[in-house]
């Protein structure tokens, strides 16, 4: 894997360089995005009140080779500083992290307006519709919304081993995804407790610019390992997560408008269920076209706590290839007392390129 990760990253350092034409057979490009951001939060704080600022940086590449006009494979290799993330900010441990995000081969055709894509290695996961916007030249905001996260979250954005179709037809378009494991616990291939886990979707364009979708995934989720899997629990493989939501998409003139309603359901023997419902609406007004304000707001309520998350954000475009983002997000919840656990942050992205991620 280090060796993979090695050669991912040293292909995509050619960030610049395509080897053939944009409409040859066989060709190689690999877009980039870095990111420069700084955090000012009291989450770490334990005995020393005061609050401090985190600079980090992440930067993502995504290499992505053309076999012929059906054949492809795509990777995504993320390299951060941890900081980076707000999921990160409660500790004060500084390291640099190297990620293989996705990294698959593909088929794909077109037809009549048709499509179909196969897929097959590491995916991100079919679950949702914010996975597709990971990248921080698409996110408007600086996080994530509240199901969506890095480790224990219903849905990790971590990626997955495992395959996928998509196919599209006319307005409408659907997926379905078999992993190896759960969105909500990825396990890599060299790990134990590995159990099939599915994901579909679908959704269905109304017009241009406004489209509603639904998912689901179903499968096992624990491992024995997991801080969660207490004394006298019953074997994973009997103990499935169950999650299912909606989205919409919509856009016209200077506004745009993102939303999720998720529901899921993680089974226990040793103790009652675990659930968790999670919403989020969020919403970006341009300005100009080179300034936009962006607003999100997310609510979960889970089986023993229930908090709600407010971000704020203004975006400016100094260059066609850059963006700035400063934010503020505040929780509300009995698990964050006064304004301990708010940030104030800001992003500066630089995009040489950046990829189209979409299901299909």
């Amino acid at each position: 894997m280090q060796k993979l990760l090695f050669v991912s990253f040293a292909a995509a350092t050619l960030s610049s360089a395509v080897l053939c034409a944009q409409d040859a057979e066989i060709g190689f490009a690999a877009p980039t995005t870095l990111t420069l951001a700084s955090a000012y939060t009291h989450r770490a704080d334990v005995e020393s009140p005061g609050g401090a600022a985190t600079p980090a940086f992440r930067a993502v590449f995504y290499p992505t080779l053309k076999l012929g006009s059906h054949w492809f494979a795509y990777g995504a290799v993320q390299v951060h500083s941890t900081g980076f993330f707000f999921e990160e900010l409660s500790s004060r441990k500084r390291e640099v992290q190297i990620s293989l995000l996705q990294a698959y081969v593909g088929y794909s055709t077109v037809k009549n307006g048709r499509s179909l894509t196969i897929k097959a290695g590491k995916l991100s996961s079919a679950f949702g519709s914010f996975p597709l916007r990971y990248d921080d030249s698409r996110n408007w905001l600086i996080d994530l919304p509240q199901s969506y996260g890095y480790y224990y979250f219903p849905v990790s954005v971590n990626g997955l081993p495992g395959a996928e179709v998509d196919a599209v037809v006319g307005r409408f378009d659907a997926r379905v995804q078999l992993t190896n494991s759960s969105p909500s616990n990825p396990r890599r291939l060299n790990q134990s407790d590995q159990y099939a886990n599915w994901t579909g979707g679908a959704g269905y364009t109304i017009r241009q610019g406004f489209r509603v979708g639904v998912s689901v995934y179903r499968g096992p989720y624990l491992d024995r390992a997991h801080q969660f899997f207490l004394p006298g629990e019953s074997p994973p493989v009997g103990l499935p997560a169950t999650g299912y939501g909606t989205d919409v998409q919509w856009g016209h003139g200077r506004w745009n408008l993102n939303g999720e309603a998720q529901r899921f359901r993680f089974a226990y023997h040793a103790m009652p269920d675990y659930y968790s419902t999670n919403t989020y609406g969020e919403a970006r007004f341009s300005v100009n076209p080179r300034t936009y304000l962006a607003g999100r707001v997310s609510g979960r309520w889970q089986s023993y706590s229930k908090d709600q998350a407010f971000e704020f954000a203004i975006g400016f475009r100094p260059g066609e290839s850059q963006l700035i983002k400063a934010g503020y997000q505040a929780l509300w919840g009995a698990d964050h007392p006064g304004t301990r656990d708010n940030v104030m942050a800001v992003q500066y992205v630089i995009s040489l390129n950046p990829p189209a991620l979409t299901h299909n």
